[in-house]
Order: structure tokens, then C-alpha cells, then sequence
């Protein structure tokens, strides 16, 4: 019994030793990549969610938030990135050029969100604008 218990331990002490040598070093950017991708789904996931998303009251609420976001060494809170897709979308006529404007500003956006968000966040985001009241009134003439 005593042979088999020191033969246990030295046999598990061995592997452990030699374990050692198939250990992965982990990159360290991807978990803060993961938690920016995080911030994002939160926010967007803020205005998607909400049926009636109303984009002053969202504002409002935006400018009290101390959330940041980075892109490309830029930081932006979360009142710029509200103002941004309200820019972006009232000054692009389809979701295509809305989809263009995001990727040259934010990047980020087009890897964290599938399309149907990206369109569903154009809709939520038109809604209200001075060219989508007149793009209504030539529809519904």
C-alpha cells in the first residue's frame, strides 16, 4: 500500500512537471476587445430593445451616463455616439449610406452588430427626422 500511494504521487507530480511545458500564453487584448464589444451590445441593446425609443429622451438620459467608448484611439461617450447615429442617420437617404458613414467613423459597430440590428438602429434613429417626415408625406401623398 505504501508503494502504491508514493508511486500515485510521484506519477501525479510528473505530469504536473511536464505540463508545465504545453501551457498557452493568452493575449491579453482580447478580453479588453471583448469588453469593448460588450459596451457596445449594452448600448445598442438599450435602443433596440425599447419599442418606443424616443431619441431626445434617450439623449437626455445619455448625458448623465459616464459610459465611454473606444474607436481607433478615439475615446466617445455615450451622448457623442447617440449624436452620431442621429447625424448619421438623418444625413443618409438609404441604409446603405448609413451603413458606409458608420464604417468610416466607427468601425467597431459593423463587427459587434448583424445587419438586421445595424437596419433596425437606422429605423430607430430616422424615425423623427425632418427627411424621414418628408419622405412619409411623398409615400403616403
Amino acid at each position: 500500500m505504501k508503494n502504491l500511494i508514493l508511486i500515485f504521487t510521484l506519477l501525479v507530480y510528473s505530469v504536473s512537471l511536464s505540463a508545465q511545458d504545453y501551457a498557452v500564453a493568452l493575449n491579453s487584448n482580447s478580453r479588453t476587445v471583448s469588453k469593448i464589444e460588450k459596451g457596445l451590445n449594452q448600448f445598442t441593446s438599450d435602443i433596440l430593445l425599447n419599442e418606443e425609443f424616443k431619441y431626445r429622451d434617450f439623449l437626455r438620459q445619455s448625458k448623465t451616463s459616464k459610459a465611454n467608448f473606444y474607436s481607433n484611439g478615439k475615446t466617445f461617450t455615450k451622448k457623442e455616439l447617440t449624436k452620431l447615429l442621429r447625424k448619421s442617420a438623418r444625413s443618409s437617404g438609404t441604409y446603405k449610406e448609413f451603413q458606409e458613414l458608420l464604417e468610416n467613423t466607427y468601425p467597431k459597430f459593423l463587427r459587434v452588430l448583424s445587419d438586421d440590428e445595424m437596419h433596425l438602429l437606422y429605423e430607430r434613429f430616422r424615425k423623427g427626422t425632418f427627411n424621414a417626415y418628408i419622405q412619409n408625406l411623398i409615400e403616403n401623398w
